[in-house]
């Protein structure tokens, strides 16, 4: 089967358009003084955290949605689950026999490759691209396939999802993972075997494929999300200071299985695959 169709541009550089367009349009209305300040008066400093300078507005500017997991408790996409967190973030349908459960199997290992850097800090959540038939119970039994219950207390959360149909069908396109063509964007086995990584406090943004296996994904996963310098470029941080440049990930030099690429070309490093 052919790779689906994806909407142009990678989520990164489509959040990160929106958070610079945001950026200049805050930056032109601190110019103007605040309300009541004397004609000729000194402007008071803004008092601002230096979490809240690093980070873009990006992750603020998603939705809100309304989803319900495996346990039976309501939850909100942004207020939940991705504030102040990373994230990794994914979508499935629980009766999916091509990239899903490969896709899943992944993430479990992942789960565990990541708790040493992340612990509770990172959450793994995963959506049902297929609402209308995934329910409660149905995702209940699909997420015992494949999560393990936690033996040590820092390992990441596990979470899996189901919504309405409507408002999964938003969160995607806020998440810049839908296809332009409306009946097969309603194809559940269309989607790609793509994640998407985020960390909404510092406000950076990714997909990455599948398709480059665990560990290569556990390293572009800091590289994107990771809190620190350290998390981010390790080799940078050990190497010397001449020798920096080299020793960035590549997810930072924007190489092909990079921090972030196209959603075609994610599909396209899982060899074309898309579930069945």
């Amino acid at each position: 089967m052919p790779p689906p169709r994806t909407a142009g541009g990678t989520v990164l550089a489509a959040l990160l358009a929106a958070a610079v367009s945001a950026a200049v349009g805050h930056g032109q209305e601190a110019a103007a003084p605040p309300a009541g300040t004397p004609a000729g008066g000194a402007i008071p400093p803004i008092q601002i955290s230096p979490l809240q300078m690093m980070r873009h507005p990006t992750g603020d500017r998603l939705p809100d949605t309304p989803l319900v997991d495996d346990t039976g408790r309501n939850l909100r996409f942004l207020t939940d689950l991705v504030k102040d967190r990373a994230v990794v973030i994914t979508f499935f349908y629980t009766n999916c026999r091509g990239t899903c459960p490969g896709t899943n199997l992944v993430l479990a290992e992942l789960r565990e490759l990541l708790a040493q850097d992340f612990g509770r800090s990172l959450r793994l959540i995963s959506i049902s691209f297929e609402p209308e038939k995934d329910d409660v119970k149905a995702i209940a039994e699909y997420a015992a396939q494949f999560r393990v219950e936690a033996t040590d207390v820092d390992t990441p959360e596990w979470l899996f999802l189901t919504g309405g149909p409507d408002d999964i069908r938003e969160l995607r396109r806020a998440l810049q993972l839908y296809d332009l063509d409306e009946a097969v964007d309603r194809d559940p086995s269309q989607h790609a075997a793509a994640v998407i990584v985020g960390n909404h406090a510092t406000g950076r943004w990714g997909i990455l494929p599948v398709g480059i296996g665990p560990k290569r994904l556990a390293e572009r996963i800091r590289a994107v999300a990771g809190w620190t310098a350290g998390q981010r470029y390790p080799q940078a941080v050990r190497s010397p200071a001449g020798d920096a440049n080299q020793a960035q990930p590549a997810a930072e030099a924007g190489s092909g299985d990079g921090a972030a690429v196209t959603a075609d070309a994610a599909a396209g490093s899982a060899n074309g695959a898309a579930g069945q």
